[in-house]
Formats: C-alpha cells, structure tokens, sequence
C-alpha cells in the first residue's frame, strides 16, 4: 500500500466541510492531520465536528510542519495567491480551491510557481466543480462520436432565486470583499464545465444588470452599493466555431438549470437536477431520456485524485493550474465586455 499522505486544511469553509473534508477523512491513504481557521470558534467546531486531531487560526502554522506532506487551499479566492505560494515554498503538494484567483494576474503567479514546484517534484491541482459531474464522461463520449455532430450554439443557464429579495442584506456571492469584481455568481464555475467540453474561447461579448443596486452590508447595517450583478450573460466564440452562452440569472423564482446543445445533426440537453440527459438526432420525432452507460457514470473523486498525484500515480483529466488561469481571463474578458459595451478578446496559449 502506498504510505499515507498527511493533510493540512487551510480553510474549512461550507463546500470544504459538505464535500472535501469529509471525503478525505474516508480514504484510508489520508491522515488529516490539522485543520486551520482564522477564529478559534469556527475551527474548532470544524475539528470536533470531523474528528481532526489539531486545530490552529495561523495557516504558517500548517506549512511549518514536517509531518504534512500536502494541504488544500479551501478559503475564498482573496487568499488563494498568498496561500498556494506559501505552501509550494514550503515544499507542500498544493490542492486549491476554484476559483484560483481574484484575477488573471494573480492566476498567471500561481502558474509559474506551481510549474517551478512541480519541476521539483511537487504535485499541484483544482478541485473539478461539482456541478454537471455524473454525465461529464458521457457529454463528451456522445461529442466525440458525432451524436450532435458540429456544434454550432450552446445555452448554459441557471437561474436561482438567491438576490431576488430586494429588501434582504448583502449575500456571501455577492460580497465584493470575498470574490473580487469579476466572480459574479457561477459564471466561472460553469465556464469549468463548458470549456473541458467546447475548447478555447477566442472573444466574448457580455451583459451585466444589477436589480438591486443597494443593500444592507450586514444585517440592521449600513446600505451599501452592490458591486456584483444580478444577472450576467456571456457569449463567446469558440475555436471550433461554435458559439457558447452562458448565463446567470440569480433573481428569479422557479428557474432551472441546464445545458443544452445544438448541433447539426441533432440535440443534447443536460438538466442539472437529477442529472438528466435527453437528446434526438435529426428525424427523431422528440427529445427521449438518454441513460449514461454504466461504464461512462463519473463520480465525485477529487480527493481520491488528488491522493494518487500525490503518491505518484498518473491521473488524468483532473484541472490544472493553467485551466485556472484561462477561467480567470474568461472572467476578465466577461467583466470587461460587460463594462465597456464590447467584444473582449481572449489571449492565447
């Protein structure tokens, strides 16, 4: 059996204890060994709460120690340049959080770090979105076999009622402090499912609105400007031709979530809910429900691939820091065109 890798968590935000934390603490190869918050409160609730042997509120107080081989990056993205290059330095295999920056310089730092790191042995990698996960595989199974054959539009869409009460105070996606300017809602985070399916994008034309342009920073506080949007929609043009839209409509009751692909030889719809898929081909009379092949079900497994880079074993498909990079441009490129009432575009790699 490969010898254990010893974990360090630096920040045990709501995703890192619903999804990660948990999940490392069932491999039997892993040892977490401590986790760290920045009030005592918090992480020490965390590491009652999963059985974490040690706590601390200073994250150099994970990377000073011998006995941790790896950490994951789990806080906001204000943290993530400070943190990755304080881990890599201190010789610690790096598992970060998406987004990997607050922008696309940020993101380009992290990138040669993590490049020099890696000549040095050390493994890095993001954590894959949740979201669209149990039909990846088969998304681009049916892609790849020409189910849809060239496509030529897709329409991302999530619609959610999280802002649309405007008397409510500012929400957590909506702090300006926790995401930076151009990490509106889960505009990046889709843009980590649709780009692994459609390629590079090459120029983007965006629209921004804000419904509600005041709110209470805090509770019974201040009224304060609202710096993120409402709503965002962003087309880009691709490489391969197609076009891509990918919107994000947080102030509306009874929406969905979904993707859909159209092609011309047929279309592909991928509901999040449930993870349903439905498609039809050129002289089928409707859309019927697809079943992903048993062999083609993809699970949630980014502890279980981050654990074998780290032990040496070849994993493929995970994100790199370079897709990191390039979502952060997208963003840019996104968050720009919605200012300046143009197309932006993308660089190239």
């Amino acid at each position: 059996m490969a010898q254990k890798v010893r974990l360090g968590i630096i920040g045990a935000g709501n995703f890192t204890q619903m999804a990660l934390l948990p999940n490392f603490k069932k491999l039997p190869d892993v040892d977490v060994v401590v986790v760290c918050n920045r009030t005592l409160d918090s992480v020490k609730q965390v590491a009652e709460k999963f059985g974490v042997g040690e706590y601390v509120t200073d994250y150099r107080d994970v990377l000073s120690r011998s006995d941790i081989d790896a950490v994951l990056i789990g806080t906001p993205p204000y943290f993530h340049l400070e943190g990755v290059q304080a881990a890599l330095d201190a010789g610690k295999h790096v598992l970060c959080q998406t987004r990997i920056a607050e922008d696309s310089k940020q993101a380009m730092q992290i990138y040669e770090a993590g490049k020099k790191a890696e000549a040095k042995g050390l493994k890095t990698m993001l954590a894959r979105t949740d979201s669209y996960v149990k039909g990846d595989l088969f998304i681009r199974h049916l892609l790849k076999t020409g189910y849809v054959g060239r496509v030529n539009q897709v329409f991302a869409t999530r619609v959610l009622p999280n802002f649309v009460d405007s008397k409510a105070p500012l929400q957590r996606r909506q702090n300006i402090k926790n995401f930076g300017p151009i990490n509106p809602m889960h505009i990046g985070l889709y843009w980590d499912v649709l780009a692994p399916w459609f390629g590079d994008a090459r120029r983007v034309t965006a629209h921004h609105y804000t419904f509600t342009t005041e709110r209470e920073e805090t509770p019974g506080g201040p009224r304060i400007k609202v710096e993120l949007p409402d709503s965002v929609t962003a087309i880009a043009e691709m490489d391969s031709g197609a076009v891509v839209t990918n919107t994000q409509m947080w102030a509306g009751h009874f929406g969905s979530s979904k993707v859909e692909i159209y092609g011309e030889k047929g279309t592909i719809v991928y509901h999040a809910k449930g993870d349903e898929i439905w498609g039809a081909q050129a002289g089928d009379k409707e859309l019927a429900r697809l079943t992903i092949p048993p062999e083609l079900v993809y699970e949630w497994q980014v502890e279980s691939d981050f654990v074998k880079m780290v032990q040496g074993q070849k994993v493929e498909g995970t994100p790199t820091f370079l897709d990191g990079v390039k979502n952060m441009e997208y963003l840019e490129a996104v968050y720009k065109s919605g200012k300046e009432g143009r197309a932006v575009d993308l660089p190239r790699h």
